[in-house]
């Protein structure tokens, strides 16, 4: 588990949560137009997701 948490916290530092929240407004848009439904289990991955890298970054400060 270790190793997999490094791999996430090094893959594009500082920008992993921005990014998340980039697609999280996509995933939103495209909910509301119509184009695809998305299940609770995709929102809460998103939430998810979104709150582990906000608390690595804190964390490495």
């Amino acid at each position: 588990m270790e190793m997999l948490i490094g791999f996430i916290d090094k893959i594009m530092p500082g920008r992993k949560t921005y990014l998340l929240m980039v697609v999280g407004m996509g995933m939103v848009v495209c909910q509301m137009l119509g184009y695809h439904q998305f299940s609770p289990e995709a929102w809460g991955m998103m939430g998810i997701g979104g709150a582990a890298t906000w608390k690595m970054g804190m964390d490495r400060k």
